[in-house]
């Protein structure tokens, strides 16, 4: 599994570094630090670690799909939505935005195995926090296809667990324009 998130994390701070790589060297552009150190690390992996995160993604694809879904005939991988509580920003975030990449790997440590595997993923939630009123919750991960699987359990939770609360008040819809 700790090689599944390498493989992860090369990938994104790859595409990270690269796409990101105009404002790097534009010196009107201003990027927090750790944002910066990110984007330079990311431009330095090279071609034959990709091609390794690569390898991996079709292991852990083969592993997680042939073992656990089909040799254990599971429905869904269930775990939870977040690895820890959400934090408050540091004041002045929004002028410059605000990166600390250990949070936010402790944070969305359950995420990676569905977006690397490109498997179908569905988080639901079940209470929310008294303090942040954010929610709180689960993350259903399933075999490929099987989209309609976590649609039935994921109704099913929530139906059994919470009332639906509106959106805490720095929710920014951005569908809104659209509908």
């Amino acid at each position: 599994m700790r090689e599944l998130h390498l493989s992860h994390g090369f990938t994104i701070l790859s595409e990270f570094g690269h796409n990101w790589d105009h404002r790097f060297y534009d010196p009107n552009y201003k990027l927090e630090g750790n944002t910066e150190i990110m984007i330079a690390l990311g431009r330095t992996i090279t071609a034959a670690e990709i091609l390794a995160a690569g390898r991996l993604r079709t292991y852990g694809m083969k592993k997680v799909c042939e073992d656990l879904f089909r040799g254990l005939k599971l429905d869904a991988i269930v775990s939870p939505m977040l690895g820890e509580k959400v934090s408050t920003p540091t004041k002045g975030y929004r002028g410059y935005g605000e990166s600390d990449t250990a949070k936010v790997y402790s944070t969305m440590r359950y995420v990676p195995l569905a977006n690397l595997l490109g498997l179908p993923g569905l988080s639901v939630p079940i209470g929310y926090e008294k303090d942040t009123n954010l929610p709180i919750g689960f993350q259903f991960l399933g075999d490929a296809w099987s989209e309609h699987k976590l649609i039935r359990l994921g109704l099913q939770l929530e139906q059994s667990t919470i009332r639906r609360q509106p959106p805490a008040e720095n929710f920014y819809d951005t569908l809104q324009k659209f509908l």
